[in-house]
């Protein structure tokens, strides 16, 4: 089967060559952006795969090809953005990685795959996490293309997180602030942070002592907002 991978991460392009590196060789296409999608057209594949996408795929391009994307909830709960930090800020301790086909509508075409996966740990761990599960499906679908089954139950909605979003808020239970600094400490993610005077307090890396107490690594910076 020829297939090509298209994907933004340089994080999941490290770990697919460290962990499957034929998975990467024997793709007929390797895309990193959205000018590589489009000299896809035409070309003699069988399917895409979109471990990790944030752009609009064109409807001719989906029509065109078998294309297969990766989702972190447990659809059709947690269509849209950033679903992996609005699952842990929404109290769930593990997700599922869901593999769907691509239609026109986000997040809602019908589902190949689907395997529990905890969100416990820094956010860089789950990210890892949840990249490994999308490599391991992926071989599964090369091996043998089930029949994608509809979307069952009602849909909830998630809306991309935005910068703003990230402010601490200390009204919040400990739990829910160590939760938000571990799940924004990711490489492409705004970061937990608390405004403090001209200077922003920007935290990573958290620890929950058994007291209760968090510690964190802090960055003090200019506040420039």
């Amino acid at each position: 089967m020829k297939y090509a991978i298209a994907c933004k991460s340089d994080s999941f392009w490290h770990l697919l060559q460290e962990k499957s590196p034929a998975l990467l060789n024997n793709a007929t296409y390797i895309c990193k952006s959205q000018d590589d999608l489009l000299l896809l057209s035409k070309k003699n594949i069988d399917l895409i795969f979109f471990p990790h996408w944030s752009w609009i795929v064109s409807n001719k391009l989906i029509e065109e090809f078998t294309c297969i994307c990766f989702h972190s909830t447990p659809l059709p709960y947690g269509r849209g953005g950033s679903p992996i930090q609005n699952m842990v800020l929404n109290g769930h301790q593990t997700t599922q990685v869901v593999a769907l086909k691509m239609t026109n509508q986000l997040d809602a075409g019908p589902i190949y795959l689907r395997q529990d996966v905890s969100l416990l740990g820094g956010g860089e761990e789950v990210f890892r996490r949840i990249y490994l599960t999308i490599i391991s499906m992926m071989k599964k679908l090369l091996h043998e293309l089930p029949t994608p089954m509809p979307q069952i139950g009602d849909v909830t909605l998630f809306e991309r997180r935005k910068k703003e979003q990230s402010n601490i808020d200390m009204n919040d239970s400990i739990e829910h602030i160590f939760d938000k600094i571990r799940v924004l400490d990711v490489d492409g993610y705004p970061p937990a942070y608390i405004d403090v005077g001209k200077y922003r307090l920007i935290f990573s890396h958290p620890i929950m002592r058994l007291s209760g107490d968090i510690e964190a690594h802090v960055r003090i910076q200019k506040h420039n907002d």
